[in-house]
């Protein structure tokens, strides 16, 4: 099964993709599997590092008139542009505005957005001001590294750990389980709470196959489904095999620890 498959895109879409652990490779993973029978764009409203010029060419929005011709030729030539306002230093990209994002979805299919930026972690710790989520997002991805788990709560694997041990109550140095890690994303001050109105959650569980033993993975799955968060999907972005297993909530969560359905992939 593919990733287009398991999210269940509908035919129009802005994705925003918030989290760590794998952002930027399931954002073009996913790319290339849409058909290019669709117009795909996509975008960041942090920063990314450059894709290769050649499999996905760069529009910048400051060029004017000249930015939505080459927009425009590119998706009718069935090419999937990677839309900036700017370059920085390091190869990356600098992003555009919420805003500029809904201006978007007027020439695209699916806008595919990397809304938030985590320092290569599998886990972060968000300010207030973050993720940077589009106003028309329909479908939010959050993805978190299946191998934070068993990790230390530090520097070393979380980008702002301080921020992660004061919202779950965890001391730095502590060891991450499911219990932080589902606390932390359903945590009123982080990641959700700007998420829009309608727009369906789905939490992207990636590196699954560098797990020996799934059994803290499946706990956090049971913690996650629930109202909000309708779907968790085990997979790996960068793998020969991207979908492990989907697991889909189906009942009131009072009965939560025994009331989910899962669904596995062969």
């Amino acid at each position: 099964m593919r990733i287009i498959d398991a999210l269940c895109l509908k035919e129009r879409e802005i994705i925003s993709i918030v989290g760590g652990g794998g952002k930027t490779s399931l954002m073009f993973r996913l790319a290339k599997e849409i058909s290019v029978q669709y117009n795909v764009i996509i975008t960041t409203t942090t920063k990314i590092f450059m894709p290769s010029p050649e499999e996905f060419p760069l529009v910048l929005l400051g060029e004017g008139e000249a930015a939505e011709h080459n927009l425009a030729c590119y998706l009718r030539s069935g090419l999937k542009p990677v839309v900036g306002s700017g370059l920085l230093s390091n190869n990356k990209l600098k992003g555009i505005t919420p805003e500029q994002v809904s201006l978007l979805q007027y020439y695209a299919n699916y806008t595919l957005v990397e809304a938030d930026g985590s320092k290569g972690c599998s886990l972060k710790g968000h300010l207030n001001y973050e993720p940077v989520i589009p106003g028309e997002t329909t479908l939010l991805v959050v993805v978190v590294g299946a191998d934070i788990i068993g990790k230390t709560l530090d520097s070393r694997h979380v980008h702002r750990p301080e921020i992660v041990a004061r919202r779950t109550g965890r001391t730095i140095g502590s060891k991450i389980d499911a219990e932080l890690v589902a606390e932390l994303i359903t945590h009123p001050e982080e990641l959700l709470r700007d998420t829009p109105p309608g727009a369906r959650i789905v939490v992207f569980i990636n590196k699954a196959d560098c797990l020996a033993d799934i059994t803290e993975v499946n706990h956090l799955v049971r913690l996650l489904l629930g109202q909000k968060i309708e779907k968790v999907i085990l997979g790996s972005a960068q793998g020969r095999i991207p979908i492990h297993n989907i697991f889909k909530f189906c009942g009131d969560t009072r009965a939560l620890g025994n009331n989910y359905k899962t669904t596995a992939i062969s």
